[in-house]
């Protein structure tokens, strides 16, 4: 078993810019160069990261399972739809009985909740519930305790990319410590290093325009300063609307830049000198990881694995979430302080060398190889 091949499926909601999206296709292309027979199952829809998966010579398979309570668009329960979902999971079902894969490893919540009982049922041996943190606007209820139920009778074992987030999982959810592996999401060497001292300084966020991202809290901290840095925010989502709306109203249109999302985030970080995450819940956060890679300092809260690998006023400086005060202050501090900058982006790129993308997928497999003996 240790030097045979396995046959992996890794799946997902959908292939859309993020940051679990992005780490798998990682994984994906490391685990294939091992020598591993790689298959990817998105759930819901396709994305930009078909085209990477591609390139990488994984193959894909795209479903378009919506939920088992999709309505119809006059908002009223519809039995042809419940029918049509229906005939998405068996789908999903017997693509895995065909394949027959030694492991299927199910990132975020439709993924452990669904694809996992449905490889049990379809006898695939090892099944990794891939938890990566925040899971916003899912089921309540008894839909949500009997899915929650069947993500954990199927489980053989759980991945998380935190300390944070594995103790939230015995806490919350009762799941034995030994059952929980916790592997560090791998961020690759940038293309370019930043200049963190260069004046003046100016603020990135890469982050989908999403609410519990915290981009209101970082606009309201902006509005605090008297003389705040210009800030880009890199990402798009249904945030976008309000967040310009509450940019009018502070008298920030001159300080914050809406810049939509980018194919490869990363390569436009070289060209600021401090990152900032003003999340309100996170697993481990590439935006900090890449940030780091790239030689600049973070302003990030103290949310999930954020601590993990962000040691306060070493790196950057972290903050409580919800807290625009907070931010404000530590924003102001290192735009005003170019040597800080240039003494925490070279303590964060040493930090981050140590969280490389061969180690994580190499992590991955002795998981999968314990399962199967």
């Amino acid at each position: 078993m240790a030097d045979r091949p396995l046959r992996i499926v890794l799946s997902i909601g959908s292939l859309q810019v993020g940051g679990t999206e992005s780490q798998l296709v990682k994984l994906a292309g490391r685990l294939t160069a091992r020598g591993h027979e790689v298959h990817v199952l998105a759930v819901r829809r396709g994305g930009p990261y078909e085209d990477d998966l591609r390139a990488l010579g994984v193959p894909t398979r795209i479903f378009s399972y919506s939920g088992l309570r999709s309505r119809a668009p006059s908002g009223r329960r519809d039995p042809r739809i419940l029918l049509a979902e229906v005939r998405e999971l068996l789908a999903i079902w017997r693509h895995l009985r065909a394949l027959r894969p030694d492991v299927c490893h199910g990132f975020l919540f439709t993924c452990y909740t669904h694809v996992l009982p449905l490889a049990l049922l379809a006898g695939v041996p090892a099944r990794v519930n891939g938890r990566r943190g925040a899971a916003p606007q899912q089921p309540t209820g008894l839909l949500r305790a009997a899915l929650d139920f069947a993500g954990h009778r199927s489980s053989s074992l759980y991945v998380t990319n935190s300390r944070a987030l594995s103790a939230r999982l015995v806490r919350e959810e009762k799941v034995p410590a030994g059952r929980i592996e916790v592997i560090a999401n791998g961020v690759e060497p940038p293309a370019r290093v930043a200049d963190p001292a260069r004046s003046p300084a100016r603020g990135i966020v890469v982050a989908n325009l999403i609410a519990y991202k915290g981009h209101a809290d970082l606009i309201e901290a902006l509005a605090l300063l008297d003389a705040p840095p210009p800030v880009r925010l890199v990402g798009e989502g249904p945030e976008r609307e309000r967040l310009t709306a509450l940019i009018e109203e502070r008298g920030l249109g001159h300080v914050v830049r809406l810049a939509g999302g980018a194919p490869d985030a990363r390569a436009l970080l070289a060209d600021h000198q401090f990152a900032v995450l003003p999340s309100h819940s996170e697993g481990l956060p590439n935006a900090v990881l890449e940030a780091m890679a790239a030689g600049l300092p973070v302003v990030a809260t103290r949310v999930g694995g954020v601590p993990e690998v962000l040691a306060d006023g070493v790196a950057g400086l972290v903050v409580p979430p919800h807290d625009p005060a907070a931010l404000a202050c530590a924003i102001e501090r290192l735009a005003g302080d170019p040597e800080l900058r240039r003494a925490m982006g070279a303590a964060g790129r040493r930090a981050a060398e140590r969280l490389s993308v061969d180690e994580c997928a190499a992590r991955h497999e002795a998981v999968y190889r314990r399962l199967l003996r």
